[in-house]
């Protein structure tokens, strides 16, 4: 979608007023997020976000150690940042944005800060901003905006949601420097208004229409938006800000309720997919060269088991749960649907069927156990993998950047990291044909997924599911 308009260029600024306490404003912040998360799960999810031990435990260790409360504020917030954009998974990677938004809350709250108003706009009109927060959008008045230009943000960013969800198209990573108040511009956003109609051609050609979860709010608001189950459940937010590992016990509260929110419906849950490039409080990792291509998904689970296990565990626990209250469900196999992310080569997969057996022997009937399909060596020893596999997941965002050899973050190679390339193509047909005759479903999660463009290549592809970022339209 391409529109114009004038442009109403805004710029945060603060006003100073009374300075509260962490405790003070932290109270005030939660109320304020707690009645925004009744009607809007990406509220529901800062509100999760405030709510983390570990970010508490951030402040007032800053404090502790002399840091002035703003100080300890920003340090706390900086840290935490660094963490989510340090991740390789675009969708994860955005979440620092809403870091800064939470910590920005506080930050007004404590100090007495106040950003400048963007409520009132001619209709029709652009606006244009070095960066937007999900808390700048509340107040913004969507049915008069034509469109949003940002500097800074991501494709997946919780305020690019929003934005599309209200109508309204948003294009980030643009260099606004050269543009003044009342300027004609433009806003190129090939997804807004798409998902919806991406769904609908899908489901017209006899593909699933799965939705993509980070946490259970998105669980929650898919299915009710017609997904017809989850297509990947990431589950890093388990892992990160916080300072111990997981037990087995959150793993199998956080799972189970999973499950009972798709009622039956398929739920595929990733494993952690943690590595070199994501640092955890309570497991310091030596640094690597190139941690992409180091200590990552599956051969961290593997090295470090007293972590893995006990999601397994859980998993485990919550299929037998899930399938004591509803046993209908499982009738013809399982909802729960495990997939093992930056698979290389079989032996992976034995080795996880292998604890799986140690720790459950009839695991098969709780759950089905697949793969990522996002390295080369997975694309080109695809038919010996779907041996062992129940299913194929593509996640075209590493496959492309793997395959292509260029960082998708590296701007001097963007022209390399495309999707549509040649080589990612055939990449596909390889790995579709290789599932098809293992007689084994083949899916894709990436964000090609989502692309309009790409809809009609998929479905001649043969996948056999989509599973899209969103579907929920948000109010």
């Amino acid at each position: 979608m391409i529109v114009s308009g004038p442009a109403v260029v805004w710029r945060r600024n603060a006003s100073q007023g009374a300075v509260r306490s962490f405790d003070e404003a932290f109270a005030i912040v939660r109320a304020d997020l707690a009645a925004l998360a009744a009607g809007n799960p990406v509220f529901s999810a800062h509100l999760e976000m405030l709510d983390d031990t570990m970010l508490c435990d951030a402040v007032q260790e800053g404090i502790s150690s002399g840091l002035a409360p703003l100080d300890a504020l920003d340090a706390a917030r900086d840290g935490i940042v660094a963490m989510f954009e340090g991740i390789d998974d675009e969708y994860l990677k955005a979440r620092a944005d809403d870091v800064r938004d939470v910590f920005g809350r506080l930050r007004e709250a404590m100090a007495g800060e106040a950003s400048g108003g963007v409520e009132q706009m001619p209709r029709g009109s652009i606006l244009v901003a070095e960066e937007l927060l999900p808390s700048d959008t509340t107040r913004l008045d969507f049915k008069s905006l034509g469109g949003i230009l940002c500097h800074k943000g991501s494709s997946t960013s919780h305020v690019c949601i929003i934005s599309r969800a209200k109508g309204v198209p948003i294009q980030v990573g643009v260099d606004i420097s050269g543009i003044s108040e009342g300027d004609t511009v433009q806003v190129d956003d090939p997804l807004a208004g798409c998902l919806q109609s991406i769904a609908s051609r899908a489901r017209a050609s006899g593909l699933k229409v799965y939705v993509n979860a980070a946490n259970l709010d998105e669980i929650r608001s898919g299915i009710e938006a017609g997904a017809e189950g989850v297509g990947i459940f990431r589950t890093e937010f388990l892992f990160l800000n916080r300072s111990s590992v997981p037990s087995r016990e959150e793993h199998a509260a956080i799972y189970k309720e999973a499950l009972l929110s798709c009622g039956g419906r398929p739920l595929a849950l990733r494993t952690m997919d943690i590595g070199g490039d994501k640092q955890l409080p309570y497991l310091p990792v030596q640094a690597e060269d190139n941690p992409f291509l180091g200590l990552r998904g599956i051969r961290f689970s593997l090295l470090h088991t007293h972590i893995f296990i006990p999601q397994l565990e859980g998993a485990l626990d919550a299929a037998r749960s899930v399938r004591d209250i509803h046993p209908e469900w499982f009738e013809g196999g399982s909802p729960l649907h495990l997939i093992i992310p930056m698979v290389s080569c079989a032996v992976e997969i034995l080795q996880v069927r292998d604890i799986l057996g140690w720790l459950a022997p009839d695991y098969r009937s709780l759950l089905e156990l697949g793969i990522m399909i996002e390295t080369p060596a997975a694309v080109l020893d695809a038919p010996a993998l779907a041996a062992e596999s129940d299913f194929f997941s593509v996640g075209t965002n590493d496959l492309t950047q793997y395959i292509m050899a260029a960082d998708r973050g590296e701007a001097a190679v963007a022209y390399l990291y495309d999707s549509f390339a040649p080589a990612v193509f055939k990449a596909l047909q390889l790995t579709v044909a290789a599932a098809h005759d293992a007689k084994i479903p083949v899916g894709i999660c990436g964000e090609m997924a989502s692309d309009p463009r790409a809809t009609g290549i998929l479905i001649d592809l043969g996948f056999d599911s989509l599973s899209l970022s969103r579907l929920e339209p948000i109010q």
